[in-house]
């Protein structure tokens, strides 16, 4: 059986304990914990065990490490594929919907609301119409309104007209005052 060529010095495998504490993904603290152990001499029996890897795999992040260091461990996954709308896209978006009032971006015959603020119904509109994207939730609407710097809010559930108990007492203790 062949020596392992691949050991690491104390500085390199402290760094890359560094880099674990650091990390918060998963997957780049699997490849930083593979490559320190096969790193210190335990054997890759052991490894696989602990990291719950492949031989194959124990290798790759090894040989990554040595090309980059620890930044070659980091994950490089973007979740571009992921995205219905394209950067450029979630781009566009955010600019139309800050330099335009809602009625200017929808027809007022298909907004949901004819009020002064764009609604998630008319977002939804817009994404259609616009890109031929359509979310299956409403809740990744409301994250695409606020990637464009907009919040949204929650109309209030009370009767508003009425007013408020706070406001009738005080006026009740200035009358009393005279």
């Amino acid at each position: 059986m062949a020596k392992r060529q691949f050991q690491l010095s104390e500085q390199e495998q402290q760094a890359i304990q560094e880099a674990e504490r650091q990390t918060r993904d998963a997957y780049e603290l699997k490849r930083l914990q593979g490559v320190r152990l096969y790193g210190s001499g335990l054997s890759s029996r052991q490894i696989r065990a602990i990291v719950g890897c492949g031989e194959r795999s124990l290798r790759q992040w090894s040989r990554r490490y040595r090309q980059a260091g620890v930044a070659g461990l980091k994950s490089q996954w973007q979740g571009e594929n992921a995205l219905k709308l394209s950067r450029t896209q979630r781009s566009d978006l955010t600019q139309g919907l800050q330099q335009a009032q809602p009625d200017q971006v929808i027809s007022t015959e298909m907004r949901i609301s004819q009020g002064q603020f764009g609604t998630v119904s008319d977002l939804q509109i817009v994404v259609a119409q616009r890109y031929g994207v359509e979310y299956t939730t409403r809740d990744a609407y409301h994250a695409l309104l606020k990637e464009c710097g907009f919040s949204y809010q929650h109309p209030e559930k009370g009767y508003r007209s009425q007013t408020e108990a706070r406001v009738v007492a005080d006026f009740e203790a200035e009358l009393e005052k005279k």
